[in-house]
């Protein structure tokens, strides 16, 4: 295993070990405390105070622990619906035409305002802008599986087990999962990353989760109107950010070189 990938999953663990277990032993990050509303970085308040006086290192924590469990769903769910989608496309003709038109349309809208309309059209919160992450993600999973699936069953071990006598099906979702694997599981890290980051930029305009959910995004939309007075509402989030981002993508580098 390389170097890079090492150094991402021991950053990335570490980033999801302060997320979910450091909030436990910390100021709870509902409490307000107006008297102390943009308090900037102190002893009491290392990331300081938002605008209702709440601890804001509480509350990236707790948005880490927010943004994290909505990127891990839409990697999962979008990595098995696209191992499934890439292999049932092998499975015929008539298939591969259905899915990959399907995969097209889909691959040609933008997929910001896909997510925006499917959350608008569901009325908003985490349970509908996982499957609305979702959306945009699985075509390109479904394209990733496919192409790499008809790679492998062009190998001569494949050709052996079907002069064997065995059926396309069991090859596919025997052997063929297997060198599909690594393919999908860069691709999930990737649609980690991405998640993480669609879900700042919609929950920063508005358009994400609401401002009383607490994730990396709702603190920077919450802070964007008082960049001014209080820059450690934009700086720390970003930083988590910046970090999950730089680790989820150092992992996939060196997986994909390995």
């Amino acid at each position: 295993m390389k170097r890079k990938t090492i150094t991402g999953l021991a950053l990335f663990a570490a980033i999801t070990l302060v997320c979910f277990i450091t909030p436990l032993f910390i100021e709870d990050s509902s409490a307000v405390n107006v008297s102390i509303r943009l308090e900037s970085p102190s002893l009491n308040h290392p990331m300081g105070t938002d605008t209702l006086g709440r601890d804001l290192l509480s509350r990236v924590l707790e948005g880490g622990r927010v943004s994290i469990s909505i990127g891990l769903a839409t990697a999962l769910i979008s990595s098995l619906a696209g191992l499934a989608g890439g292999l049932v496309c092998m499975t015929g003709k008539l298939a591969d035409t259905v899915i990959m038109r399907i995969c097209d349309v889909f691959k040609a809208l933008p997929s910001t305002l896909m997510a925006i309309l499917f959350m608008v059209l569901s009325g908003g919160g985490a349970d509908s802008l996982i499957p609305a992450l979702c959306i945009v993600s699985i075509p390109q999973s479904v394209r990733i599986v496919r192409s790499r699936a008809a790679v492998v069953m062009t190998e001569s071990f494949i050709q052996v087990q079907r002069a064997l006598g065995i059926g396309r099906m069991r090859i596919l979702f025997t052997s063929v999962v297997r060198h599909v694997a690594g393919v999908l599981i860069v691709q999930a890290l990737f649609v980690f990353s991405s998640s993480i980051l669609a879900e700042a930029g919609l929950s920063f305009i508005g358009a994400g989760l609401s401002a009383d959910t607490s994730s990396w995004g709702s603190i920077l939309n919450e802070g964007r109107g008082v960049i001014y007075q209080a820059w450690w509402m934009i700086v720390f989030p970003s930083v988590f950010i910046f970090l999950s981002l730089l680790s989820l993508n150092m992992i996939a580098d060196g997986l994909k070189r390995d």
